[in-house]
């Protein structure tokens, strides 16, 4: 007798290679999400209930990065009419721009009152501050005088300050002109060999060997407006775990760095291009019959080798050029940690490095003596 064999009910029926395949893809795909979610929930956790010093998201998305390097002249600047929100572990602030790109209220081009064009990097522009809190605005209020404030962070140097005074700033009536000088890295955002290694990808201008100007790259005026750049805009504004990967990366990144104290650490080199840079905005400054003055800001790091040693080598130098050139200079390292009470730490951002209001209002009240006998008619 025939008898057929059976077939055990619960043999899986083979699959083909592709729908082998598509099973491990999506088992892959669910498992990478899973990961992603629980990633996202620890950091968000994280961030929240410790006291995180980076960057958290904000919930509102910048479409368009506010420092970009397209301007043609200095490279990095910012949109105008610009809207941008920035969240730090200890700040969180908005920023607009004016016409012409300045985070600064609008302005006239022409002017009969007294006004002071002020040029230098984030320090200037105030990174992390609301604007009742910045140099130039305390200045302003307490002086009657206008203060426009051409700072921009972005890894911003003397050169690129030489240039956009001499492009855009010098176009608005003044009689005298500012520059915040923040050696901390305003060297290094002069130097060639820097930018290859640290901005490859970058538009920027730096000095060669002769005094040159040579740029990197090639200017793109939407710069920050690719697929990429607003993919990240959504991730930046709603990732918490975007913001711990930013930190833990750049915390890598600087850990191999010894301590940098721009007041001590620089070389020949680094002075001649400073001094270079200086001797151009002295030369605009000429040709507009406007006064010129210098200030030196110091960070954390610069503090420390004060107290270690009793170390600036800068002001002296800065100081003597100063002299030489009938410049003012203001070195805001001696006067500012003799108002420090001791702890110059007050000065600085926990989670940045750039001025607290504190630290902001200490630099004013030292100038605005000092800015009063270059403008004796305040």
């Amino acid at each position: 007798m025939n008898e057929e064999t059976p077939v055990a009910a619960d043999t899986a029926p083979k699959r083909t290679g592709l729908k082998s395949f598509l099973y491990f893809l999506k088992l892959l795909v669910g498992n990478f999400l899973l990961f992603a979610v629980l990633i996202e929930l620890v950091c968000l956790v994280y961030i929240n209930v410790t006291d995180w010093h980076s960057s958290k998201p904000t919930y509102h998305v910048n479409y368009n990065n506010f420092w970009a390097d397209i301007n043609p002249d200095f490279g990095v600047w910012h949109r105008p009419n610009g809207h941008f929100y920035h969240q730090g572990g200890c700040f969180s602030v908005q920023y607009t721009t004016n016409s012409y790109g300045a985070r600064d209220v609008e302005r006239s081009l022409h002017s009969s009152k007294p006004r002071t064009v002020v040029l230098g990097d984030s320090m200037i522009e105030g990174l992390g501050l609301a604007d009742q809190d910045r140099l130039t605005n305390i200045l302003e209020k307490d002086t009657g005088r206008e203060y426009l404030n051409f700072g921009t962070s972005g890894d911003f140097g003397p050169l690129q300050y030489a240039l956009l005074y001499k492009t855009l700033a010098a176009k608005f009536d003044h009689d005298t002109v500012v520059v915040g000088v923040l050696p901390d890295n305003d060297f290094h955002d002069m130097s060639l060999e820097w930018g290859k290694v640290h901005h490859a990808d970058r538009y920027r201008p730096y000095y060669a060997d002769d005094f040159s100007i040579v740029y990197t790259n090639h200017v793109n005026p939407r710069a920050g407006e690719g697929l990429w750049d607003r993919t990240e805009s959504y991730m930046r504004a709603y990732l918490a775990s975007y913001h711990v990967g930013q930190f833990l990366y750049s915390s890598m990144y600087w850990r191999m760095a010894p301590p940098y104290s721009g007041y001590n650490d620089f070389n020949d080199v680094d002075i001649a291009r400073l001094k270079h840079a200086l001797d151009d905005i002295r030369a605009t400054a000429d040709a507009h019959h406007a006064k010129m003055a210098v200030i030196l800001i110091p960070t954390s790091n610069d503090f420390v080798r004060w107290k270690q040693s009793g170390a600036d080598r800068l002001g002296p130098v800065v100081l003597g050029w100063g002299q030489e050139k009938g410049i003012p200079v203001k070195d805001l390292l001696p006067d500012m940690d003799a108002r420090s009470g001791g702890n110059f730490h007050t000065f600085f951002l926990s989670c940045d490095g750039h001025w607290t209001p504190k630290g902001s209002k200490v630099a004013a009240e030292i100038l605005e003596p000092w800015l009063s006998q270059l403008n004796p008619k305040l």
